[in-house]
């Protein structure tokens, strides 16, 4: 649980404890070349689809230095903005002594309001890029004042769950992670069951379904 709480620091988040298991995930995709093969595809699709979106609507680009201990400037990080509203399309890292290799990409879909429907994340290693250790997707619902995702890895596996906001005036905010999921699907706990996590999720499918192809 936590009590406050930003999106997107989250992923950010999430993909920085990727670097903190660089053997592991290394020998885990080398060990397998077909999810090697779905994993980079899926890091392709996801850039694709911020080219569409950053094509088909007026940008602002914001460019920034960042890195790792030891190697503060790694990467070049380009944020993409509808011009118009200031709203966060996607975040595009490229390596800098090797500006044609992606590091990382995150890019939003939004519905007409802006809200985030659903985004796309695919991070590699610093140093191992047979395939992405990092493909996440995630599905955005609105019920009322509720604020719910659910994020998967691009396997389909849920990883985890996250709501915020209001409920009958009071306030909602938790986040399960993906043993908390495993043992609520499991029977053991009964989180499920409480009116918040179905007011919440309510409407949400159990799985990414289609949406495991970036689109």
């Amino acid at each position: 649980m936590t009590t406050k709480y930003n999106y997107t620091w989250f992923l950010g988040t999430v993909m920085a404890m990727l670097f903190v298991s660089v053997n592991a995930s290394a020998e885990t995709v080398r060990g397998d070349n077909e999810h090697a093969r779905k994993w980079n595809k899926f890091a392709d699709d996801v850039l694709v689809l911020h080219k569409h979106l950053t094509t088909k609507t007026e940008t602002s680009k914001k460019t920034r230095l960042g890195g790792y201990f030891g190697n503060p400037k790694f990467y070049k990080e380009d944020g993409y903005y509808e011009k118009t509203t200031g709203k966060l399309i996607s975040l595009v890292q490229w390596e800098l002594q090797n500006p044609n290799l992606m590091h990382s990409i995150e890019v939003f879909v939004r519905d007409d309001q802006g809200r985030i429907l659903r985004d796309y994340s695919a991070a590699y290693l610093p140093n191992y890029r047979n395939a992405p250790t990092q493909t996440l997707v995630s599905l955005h619902i609105y019920n009322g004042e509720l604020h719910a995702f659910r994020t998967f890895e691009a396997t389909g596996d849920r990883i985890v769950e996250r709501c915020t906001g209001k409920l009958k005036n009071e306030d909602v905010n938790f986040i399960l992670d993906e043993d908390e999921i495993a043992h609520a699907m499991g029977g053991s706990t009964d989180v499920m069951e409480r009116v918040d996590y179905k007011a919440c999720f309510k409407g949400m499918p159990d799985e990414a379904g289609k949406y495991l192809t970036p689109q």
